[in-house]
Formats: C-alpha cells, sequence, structure tokens
C-alpha cells in the first residue's frame, strides 16, 4: 500500500513515487512538503525550530489529517447529565408557528 503524503507548508496531499525519486527529473520527493520552494523553505525552518527530522514531521502531519494512525471517531452515544434536560435535536425545537 502506497503511502499519502501532506505539505506541511500548504496542507496539500501529494502522492510521490514509491521510491521517493523522480527518475527523469533527477529529484528526490520529501516526505513532508511538495515542490514549492516556499514550502521547502518552511519545513527547514520547522526542522531547526523542531529539533525533528523531516520523515518525523511528515508522519505527525499525516496523522493530524487522519491519513495514519488509528482513525478519529465521534461519540454518538451521549447522555445528558443528571438533572438537566436534553439537548434537542438541530431544527427539532418547538417555534411559535407550530
Amino acid at each position: 500500500m502506497r503511502s499519502i503524503y501532506v505539505c506541511i507548508g500548504c496542507a496539500a496531499i501529494y502522492l510521490p513515487p514509491e521510491s521517493l525519486t523522480y527518475p527523469s527529473l533527477g529529484l528526490t520527493a520529501s516526505p513532508a512538503h511538495c515542490t514549492d520552494p516556499s514550502c521547502a523553505a518552511a519545513v527547514r525552518e520547522a526542522v531547526v525550530m523542531s529539533g525533528l527530522p523531516e520523515e518525523k514531521l511528515g508522519e505527525l502531519a499525516r496523522r493530524a489529517v487522519g491519513l495514519e494512525g488509528d482513525p478519529r471517531r465521534p461519540r454518538l452515544n451521549r447522555r445528558a447529565a443528571r438533572g438537566r434536560p436534553a439537548t434537542a435535536a438541530p431544527g427539532g425545537g418547538r417555534s411559535k408557528l407550530r
């Protein structure tokens, strides 16, 4: 399964080759930023400020977007606290016209 990457600079989602190299262009893809030079500069600055390598920053970006790690699930079974009335569904309240 191929990894999908997220650019830290512009939040674009991109899919580089599996080898992370573009043989026809002679370029190497990064796991943390797209090909925009301003994004590359932002990631270099983030590496210096955080002390983390680009690979770890790319992993954290994928996890923040939800592409890696456990999927986020909304809590559906929410009960009201004791002594409080239940909240109405959106549009479910009565109005003066009903």
